[in-house]
């Protein structure tokens, strides 16, 4: 059962990025998708600085070269990446702002989580949560994506899919 938290989290971060992709596809069709692109990353670039200036700011510095091991200059980071990221999003709805934090939570959790599921079972998880999560934005039309209804077929495979991570995981740990 010591994998059971880091199994969900990896589940859960996997539905984010289908929440993200769908997202991305939206950004996409209104701006391109270099553009949507250059969005995301810019969220994700803040997100990064920002939890690396905490951490800082708490006595813990990243392991970074000087100076940006230093709050000042993640915070400076942030600021720059978020004055883009404002300009970047005006026109569309202002909830396409986090875009990023999904691919941020998906890098942060595969440095944190495969130590302690392996790197099969992180992806095999995340993967899963992943497809779960577009079915259910298929089935609703997400962020005006086109709806894909949920058939017998495409259950069948999501259920293959988390067979697939029980097997991943095996027996014994």
């Amino acid at each position: 059962m010591t994998q059971a938290i880091p199994l969900a989290l990896a589940l859960i971060i996997g539905g984010g990025a289908a929440v993200q992709t769908a997202m991305l596809s939206s950004i996409g069709r209104q701006r391109g998708p270099a553009e949507a692109g250059w969005q995301s990353i810019l969220a994700t670039v803040v997100g990064v600085a920002v939890i690396l200036a905490v951490r800082a700011l708490r006595g813990d510095p990243p392991a970074l070269p000087s100076p940006l091991d230093r709050a000042p200059v993640q915070l400076a980071v942030a600021a720059v990446a978020a004055a883009a990221l404002v300009f970047t999003v005006r026109g569309l709805e202002p909830y396409y702002l986090i875009v990023g934090f999904f691919g941020l939570a998906f890098i942060v959790g595969a440095a944190a989580l495969t130590p302690k599921l392996g790197i099969a079972l992180f992806l095999s998880a995340t993967i899963a949560g992943q497809l779960v999560g577009a079915l259910v934005l298929d089935q609703i039309g997400a962020f005006g994506n086109p709806v894909h209804s949920l058939n017998v077929a495409r259950a069948a495979g999501v259920g293959a899919l988390l067979l697939g991570v029980v097997l991943v995981r095996g027996t014994g740990r």
